[in-house]
């Protein structure tokens, strides 16, 4: 089996992952691109600063078929709120969330 994922693009890493954003309608906003690292969940999109929500400040996260959201409580840069993604890889990312936590 060959696990060659192609040429070298930041797509490519297994820890980011191509979202949209959707509103409370299930509708697609905007385009960017969700990383994990050991101390944060990072969005980054097109034209705006990156978001960063700690992992110790989310209160819940999970998936469904293709959308992974999760729940950042009071301490977080943001504040509290839900935010909810299209994500062809919804459950990778949740596990690979899990990991970091």
């Amino acid at each position: 089996m060959n696990k060659h994922a192609g040429g070298g693009h930041s797509d490519c890493s297994p820890q980011v992952f191509r979202v949209y954003n959707v509103d409370d309608n299930g509708q697609e906003r905007t385009a960017g691109k969700i990383e994990i690292n050991e101390h944060s969940l990072v969005l980054v999109q097109r034209g705006k600063e990156p978001l960063h929500w700690p992992l110790r400040s989310l209160r819940r996260y999970g998936f469904d078929a293709e959308l992974f959201s999760f729940e950042s409580g009071r301490r977080c840069p943001t504040g509290p709120g839900i935010y909810a993604f299209k994500c062809h890889r919804a459950e990778a990312l949740f596990n690979l969330l899990q990991e970091f936590i």
